[in-house]
């Protein structure tokens, strides 16, 4: 007998790592072992039947519910308890005094799951109880969906090795997701388009980033994580056909459900270490006979929650550390350079510091029976010295502070076959790299070493203020449906301040024996690029039981905002009579402030059917179609008002002023130049030489993609789920700028007083990627779990990134594949629960590597003999990359609910070399590059290392 029940709150396992779930069913069967817990299926878990958590170990005396629940199931009962195995049971109602409520049905237990609106819950249901389901696993896996999604649950977070602690870099578990390599850019790509097209969801608060690269705010440039991990509880990663629910993404969704605090206290303290000890040092290092850099991280935490007041005001928090210490040598290059200059007092060893701080707090009120208000706030605090080493000198360096402030407020009132949910949101982020010597001049003494201060200091503050309101509603016609509607309008406000080369960079060659500066770049103006924006956007989707076969998903959304591009610009008089003496298009991209409307039409339909070919949810058929529309980050298009109000100058010098070899003007060199003071005297002269000009298309659309997949989903005996599926993307209206006055010939570039190059945007670059996916999984059910996943893809576009200067358009470019194109890549995971309380887990990823770019110029450097091969180089074997992590820990237990285990690591046990940093350059023919081809360095954090931790747990 499997019976349908609801279990008290107090009844609930004392962990903090639990959290309370809403509009949910669960599963006793009549006998079974308590274990797992089930995977969150959407982003906003409040809404959907079908989050459950790890059952109680004993029930307390005293146990209670408040009042008696009525369930009954909805149509062919197509709950998929994967726990359950294949074994047929009834489903039936109970109350926890053992009365029925509703009539139970016949249903083949194990087969088949909908987890939207297949169980009605009458008005006296306490949205807010707990659900117990008592079973081998507790997962569920929704079969029936037209969504591709991977769910990362609580286990794969807590167990899986891990070197950089970042919730995000799970996202790797799922096909078609990378998370960069890169050490200083910590961002998630998909479906072969950039990371600015992803959005993350928290909570269902948008992390989306308006204003500067990398799609997640604090992502653009950093080595941190965006939320404290230990305050997640599990996440998902959609990236085919996400419902119209979700906005501001046209590639991938990644949503994150934070945890929550319980009627009992509970909470765990950890810390990892990693120290140059533990590092291998890469094959390149060693030949060249590079000593290890000094390196030591700590990564401490806690996480604590519990009652303030039993069944009514809950609390929960969290709080990460990640503390990095690491040196970076400097050294002059090989260029010879006058002893006089002393330019040795800048060699040495000098420390780079990163420091990050994560909290996260929540409290959760139920002020009525049935209904809860949550409230939580996160902080992200970064400071990071870095961007100095090698023929850098400690001077140069820069510290980039980062911060991230998040506020939400939740309402969420039920009632008869619906919920209402209200949020308010206040987020603010803050993104500011600095020179540590804002002082000092920059000099660089090319080929020898860049001393002197950072060039370059930049603020943006994006602050959003948020209201969403949601409504669910389950209703019969025709079958069954699960209708959802919403809205949200965010006012926003983005504080710009950009310097570039605010502080003057003087370049020296050997040339003229490094005596004086060649050139100098400068800039001085305005900075201050702020503004604000209003986005609104609405969406109603319906998940429509048609037949008891056929499920089908129909949505549509609508996006509209008033400002992305400065929309109010006005082109200034001397623009435009400069720009009408190259051709440009007056209509196109003149405006008055009135000649760029904002963009109406992002209505986006997204469609998906599911049909189970046997009734049994054994094989389920599954496709659809979805439109995504994305935005353009402000800081695209910022150039067309900033290089008119700040002017970044380009200063040449010689000994007598005559034009130099490539016939640019020249100003005659003096010793008191070598100052801001003297070339703001330059300026005032009018000496000094002319801006460039940025236009943008008036007729600019954001970034769009249509997403299209169909395959086939497999419950299998033993608990194992196969998916098999085809995944395209076909992707337009991509931003980038090009020249507006090349000459004739192709060449750049017309030089007309009085201004400098010209710049025109097009949203012209397009992007194609086509897929196979494959998944298989058996959900960890105490004594072992394993998933794999595999694509084949090619992702490819036309055009560059935000500049395509190669050639004349982006259509002319040769169809090149993207740089985060894989052609193969599998990644496999596996958790094994062993006698006397050890956990092994592991993870393999094996690639075939990413491009690199060739330069051809084997027949000439002039325009059009040259040809620039996007990510077309590739790595000369198949496995271009292989790791393969492990991770042992042992617990244990004492004083009854207490814990303390220790935890090892190992990344890529075998050591192997994952070349990166290859050389592209073709020469002239007949010159011949003998390292055409070949590596000289490896992918960031790719060589074995080892990691110790700790963890207190109560």
């Amino acid at each position: 007998m499997v019976r349908l029940g609801i279990v008290p709150r107090e009844a609930l396992h004392a962990s903090s790592s639990g959290r309370r779930s809403h509009l949910v069913v669960g599963l006793r069967p009549g006998r079974g072992r308590p274990g797992g817990r089930a995977i969150h299926q959407h982003r906003h878990p409040w809404h959907r039947i079908g989050r459950f958590r790890r059952p109680p170990r004993r029930h307390g005396p005293g146990a209670r519910h408040p009042e008696r629940v009525q369930v009954r199931s909805g149509h062919g009962c197509p709950w998929l308890f994967r726990s359950l195995g294949h074994a047929a049971g009834h489903l039936r109602g109970r109350g926890l005094d053992g009365q029925v409520q509703a009539p139970g049905e016949d249903c083949p237990a194990g087969h088949r799951q909908r987890g939207d609106a297949n169980f009605k819950i009458t008005p006296a249901l306490v949205y807010t109880e707990q659900v117990e389901v008592v079973a081998a696993t507790g997962r569920i896996v929704d079969l029936k969906t037209a969504e591709i999604a991977t769910n990362v649950t609580t286990e794969q977070v807590r167990y899986l090795p891990q070197n950089q602690r970042n919730f995000l870099n799970f996202a790797n578990l799922a096909p078609g997701v990378k998370v960069s390599q890169d050490e200083q850019r910590k961002q998630v790509t998909a479906g072969g388009l950039d990371a600015t097209q992803i959005n993350v969801f928290i909570d269902g608060v948008s992390y989306k980033n308006d204003v500067l690269d990398g799609g997640v705010v604090g992502q653009d440039s950093s080595r941190g994580s965006p939320f404290p991990q230990n305050a997640v509880q599990e996440f998902q990663v959609l990236t085919q056909n996400y419902k119209a629910e979700h906005e501001k993404a046209s590639s991938a969704v990644i949503t994150a459900l934070t945890k929550s605090g319980t009627n009992n206290w509970a909470g765990d303290l950890f810390v990892l270490y990693q120290n140059k000890g533990l590092v291998s040092l890469d094959k390149y290092s060693k030949a060249r006979n590079l000593p290890k850099p000094s390196y030591e991280r700590y990564q401490p935490g806690l996480s604590v929650g519990g009652p303030i007041i039993k069944d009514k005001l809950l609390v929960f928090g969290a709080y990460e550390e990640n503390r990095q210490n690491r040196d970076a040598q400097v050294f002059l290059g090989g260029v010879p350079a006058p002893a006089s200059l002393n330019l040795k007092r800048y060699e040495g060893t000098f420390p780079s510091e990163f420091r990050e701080k994560l909290l996260f707090g929540k409290a959760t009120y139920q002020p009525k029976v049935g209904q809860t208000v949550d409230v939580s706030y996160s902080l992200r605090t970064e400071s990071d010295v870095r961007n100095f080493g090698q023929q850098t000198s400690f001077e140069a360096a820069e510290n980039v502070e980062n911060r991230v402030d998040s506020v939400l407020g939740r309402w969420l009132v039920p009632g008869h076959d619906w919920l209402n949910e209200f949020t308010a949101t206040w987020q603010r982020s803050r993104w500011n790299p600095q020179p540590l010597n804002p002082t000092l001049v920059g000099l660089d003494y090319q080929g020898v070493i860049r001393a002197g201060g950072r060039d370059t200091t930049q603020l943006f503050t994006q602050t959003r203020f948020s209201l969403r309101n949601d409504f669910s509603r389950s209703t019969s016609w025709h079958g069954n449906h699960s209708l959802k509607a919403g809205a949200v309008l965010s006012f926003l406000d983005y504080k710009v301040r950009k310097e570039f080369n605010g502080n003057p960079v003087f370049r020296f060659r050997s040339i003229e024996n490094f005596a004086f500066p060649f050139e100098a770049g400068y800039g001085v103006g305005n900075p201050d690029l702020s503004t604000s924006n209003r986005e609104i956007g609405f969406f109603v989707q319906d998940d429509w039981t048609a037949a008891p076969r056929l499920t089908l998903n129909l949505g549509l959304r609508w996006d509209y905002e008033t400002d992305m591009l400065n929309n109010d610009y006005v082109t200034p008089p001397a623009v435009r009579a400069w720009a009408s003496q190259l051709g440009v298009e007056p209509s196109r991209y003149f405006t008055d402030g009135r000649d760029r409307p904002p963009f109406y039409g992002a209505w986006q339909p997204r469609v998906g059917f599911s049909y189970d070919t046997t009734g049994r949810g054994k094989y389920v058929l599954f496709g659809g179609y979805g439109r995504y529309y994305d935005r353009i980050f402000y800081n695209a298009g910022l150039d067309e008002k900033f290089r008119l109000q700040y002017a970044v100058r380009t200063f040449r010098f010689s000994t007598n002023g005559a034009p130099d070899p490539n016939g640019n003007p020249t100003i005659a060199w003096k010793p008191e130049y070598l100052s801001k003071a003297g070339l703001d005297a330059l300026i005032a002269a009018g000496v000094a030489p002319t801006p460039e000009v940025f236009l943008i298309d008036n007729k600019t659309k954001p970034p769009v993609s249509d997403q299209f997949n169909a395959g086939v989903r497999a419950a299998l005996p033993k608990s194992i789920f196969l998916t098999a599926n085809y995944a395209g993307i076909r992707a337009r209206n991509g931003f980038t700028f090009i020249f507006g006055n090349r000459q004739a010939n192709g060449n750049c570039c017309r030089q007309i007083p009085p201004f400098s190059n010209l710049l025109l945007s097009t949203d012209t670059k397009k992007n194609w990627f086509d897929a196979l996916y494959f998944t298989a999984e058996h959900p960890f059910d105490g004594k072992w779990g394993a998933q794999l996943a595999y694509t084949l893809g090619k992702a490819e576009a036309i055009g560059g990134d935000l500049f395509s200067l190669d050639y004349r358009t982006p259509a002319d470019y040769p169809r090149h594949p993207t740089p985060s194109d894989e052609r193969n890549r599998l990644v496999a995971t596996t958790i094994w629960g062993l006698p006397a309380d050890f956990f092994v887990s592991g993870m393999l990823t094996v690639g075939s590597g990413l491009g690199y770019t060739i330069a051809d110029f084997s027949q000439g450097g002039a325009f059009g003999q040259f040809r620039i091969l996007l990510n077309t180089g590739r790595p000369d074997h198949d496995l271009a990359f292989r790791s393969l992590d492990l991770r042992l820990e042992k617990v244990f237990k004492f004083a009854k609910t207490q814990r303390v285990s220790a935890a090892a690591e190992a990344f890529n046990v075998f050591n192997y070399t994952n070349d990166a940093c290859y050389d592209g350059f073709i020469p002239t023919l007949p010159s011949v590059n003998a390292n055409f081809g070949k590596p000289s360095c490896v992918v960031d954090n790719s060589t074995r290392r080892l990691q110790f931790g700790l963890r207190y747990t109560f």
